[in-house]
């Protein structure tokens, strides 16, 4: 899992953007270091894979800078396809806090795509986890290719339950920006559930100090829908003293580097 420092104040976390091959991972992180301003991301390295040239992954460094006093990055990876990197991918998937999945709308894709999400959920149970356990996100590429109903048709049977999905034309970056915020959001929201889980309680030795009174309590409605430049998250907040819940949405605009 990713890092919380609490003494320091640092967290980093680790994404991985998966699907089958040619799906556009790639496209995606190359889109991401395009539109993010100079500073908040670092340079995008290759890794090729030994003995095959033209296998390679790619790992890429995203700064968020201060995050509710700490400081946060996100280190972002593909992985290689073939079915003789099936390794590499496993271990690239250690440890993972959120997972992109790239899934191919292009209709001859769709076996592809759908082996490559069985593929993701083997490799999580051979470290005791399911996709319950990481925050997911669905990255649906190729969307100027197909139709409504190739969406509609590969949503149902991929069968995921994503926190959110959006629709994406990663080699001009059309919806990649939406992907990798909506799941630095979670995966964020995931590590202040922990660093809250981690204070320890006082021991009955110490004297116990006064807490301040309840207040609200935030926390998701529903899965996030996004278009190219906006992001409406379904939220509830919660009266901690009566227990009444007030939903609503929060419309979000994403803005791009010049």
């Amino acid at each position: 899992m990713g890092e919380l420092d609490r003494q320091a104040h640092v967290i980093k976390a680790k994404i991985v953007y998966f699907g089958p091959p040619g799906a556009g991972a790639t496209a995606s992180l190359e889109s991401i270091k395009r539109k993010l301003k100079k500073g908040q991301c670092g340079d995008l390295q290759v890794s090729r894979v030994p003995e095959d040239d033209k296998a390679a992954y790619e790992a890429l460094r995203v700064e968020l800078g201060k995050v509710r006093g700490y400081s946060t990055a996100i280190q972002i990876y593909t992985v290689p396809g073939g079915p003789e990197h099936e390794a590499i991918r496993h271990r690239i998937l250690e440890d993972v806090d959120g997972v992109a999945f790239i899934a191919d709308l292009r209709p001859e894709r769709h076996n592809a795509t759908l082996a490559a999400a069985k593929e993701l959920r083997r490799h999580l149970k051979a470290y005791g986890r399911t996709l319950d356990d990481v925050s997911l996100i669905v990255q649906y590429n190729y969307r100027d290719q197909v139709d409504e109903s190739a969406l509609d048709a590969l949503h149902r049977r991929l069968d995921l339950n994503p926190a959110a999905f959006f629709e994406a034309v990663a080699n001009k970056g059309t919806g990649v920006l939406q992907t990798l915020t909506t799941l630095s959001k979670v995966i964020l929201a995931q590590f202040r559930r922990r660093a809250e889980i981690a204070v320890p309680a006082p021991s009955p030795q110490s004297p116990v100090l006064p807490g301040p009174e309840k207040g609200f309590r935030i926390e998701s409605a529903g899965p996030a829908q996004g278009s190219d430049d906006e992001v409406q998250v379904p939220i509830r907040l919660i009266d901690e003293a009566s227990g009444r819940r007030i939903a609503f949405s929060l419309r979000l605009r994403i803005g791009e580097a010049d």
